[in-house]
This record gives C-alpha cells, sequence and structure tokens, in this order.
C-alpha cells in the first residue's frame, strides 16, 4: 500500500494532523480547569450591600433615612408586640443566637473573676499588705499607718481561724 512515513502522517479519522498532536510530555490543557467563584461568598456580598441600602420612611410624622436592615428589625420588633406570633418566633430565635454568644463571654468574665478571688485567698499576710500598699498609692490614697496594718493583721487572723472551723 504506501510507506511507512505515509501511513504516519495520513490524516483522516481519528487521525489528526501530526503538528496538532499533543506534544509527549505535555499537558493537554496546561493552565488547568478555571477556578469556580464561591456562590456562598457572592451571596452574601448581594444580601449585605442590599441590607446596607438606604430607605425613606415616616416614623411619628417624620422622615428618617435608615437601612433596610434597620428597617426589618423594626418591622419585625412592631409585629412582635402588636401581637404576630409568627414574628415573635421570629424574633425570639434571633436573641437566643444573639444571646448565647454573649452568655458564654459573661461566664468567661465570672470564671476569671472567681481564678483572681482564688489567687487572692492564697496570698500571704505580707503579700496581701503589699497589694493593698501597692493599690492605695495608685489610687492616690495616703499611706497606712502601723495601727491599721494592725488591725489587718488582727482581721485576717481570725478569719483564717474561723475558715479553718469550717
Amino acid at each position: 500500500m504506501g510507506t511507512k512515513s505515509d501511513e504516519q502522517s495520513a490524516v483522516g479519522y481519528r487521525k489528526p494532523p501530526r503538528s496538532t498532536r499533543f506534544k509527549k510530555g505535555r499537558s493537554g490543557n496546561p493552565k488547568g480547569r478555571p477556578p469556580r467563584g464561591s456562590q456562598d461568598s457572592d451571596v452574601l456580598v448581594l444580601l449585605r450591600s442590599a441590607l446596607n441600602e438606604s430607605v425613606t420612611v415616616q416614623e411619628n410624622g417624620e422622615r428618617k433615612t435608615i437601612t433596610k436592615a434597620e428597617a426589618i428589625v423594626k418591622q419585625l420588633v412592631n409585629k412582635s408586640a402588636s401581637g404576630d406570633a409568627r414574628a415573635m418566633q421570629m424574633l425570639l430565635a434571633a436573641l437566643r443566637s444573639i444571646a448565647t454568644p454573649m452568655d458564654a463571654a459573661d461566664g468567661e468574665r465570672a470564671g476569671d473573676k472567681a481564678g483572681q478571688m482564688l489567687m487572692l485567698e492564697r496570698l500571704t499576710l505580707e503579700e496581701r499588705l503589699e497589694l493593698r500598699r501597692l493599690v492605695a498609692k495608685a489610687q492616690g490614697e495616703p499611706a497606712e499607718t502601723s495601727a491599721e496594718v494592725a488591725e489587718v493583721v488582727a482581721s485576717s487572723a481570725t478569719g483564717k481561724q474561723s475558715g479553718d472551723e469550717n
């Protein structure tokens, strides 16, 4: 039929020209697939921009310019106050979702206070007196007299004894 070079350079069905074939060791798509844009972030951006748009409302006979988010919250609160059960459920759910992180932060502060109190209880008498002196100095109060120091020593000694009895 034909020579080897004719068979290799034949062009036809399932035989593309040699110059357009993929080269060995090269990808057919060197740049790769284009990244898919995050649709979630696009929706959030659109939602934020829509909620931050300003609208003019009439409240108590006055025209005010507020954001759409503020208008939504005012309507929700007003409908809840008028007795709309669905609005009440939505408002309470929103309050719960906001209150949970706030309660956690308050709990952390309470834990900090408890830790500080525990640390103060562990201080020796000399350390307590030094702490009291430093606090008084920071607040600009006059230095304690030796009589006041003796009174503090006596009260802390009786406090420790009554604490031991429990």
